[in-house]
């Protein structure tokens, strides 16, 4: 067994949901660290071209993937 530590060289992206005004929810991908200062940028819903403003980590301005978020609506708890 090595000592030698390994990272990761393609770690997995931060992902961070929004929501369109036309209904679409999209993820915003991102490397960077959430607890650094965060820069503000402009992303386009991916299914109607909508601009949103959004925050991001700085150093990662460039690097974003936005894409449709697959799947069932996430549940977010509580009760009537």
């Amino acid at each position: 067994m090595s000592d030698t530590f390994q990272m990761k060289p393609n770690a997995d992206r931060r992902r961070e949901q929004h929501r369109c005004t036309c209904g679409a929810r999209f993820e915003v991908g991102h490397h960077g660290d959430p607890l650094l200062t965060t820069v503000t940028v402009e992303v386009k819903c991916p299914a109607c071209g909508k601009p949103h403003t959004i925050p991001v980590p700085r150093g990662t301005e460039k690097d974003l993937l936005v894409e449709l978020a697959a799947g069932p609506e996430p549940e977010t708890g509580g009760s009537g």
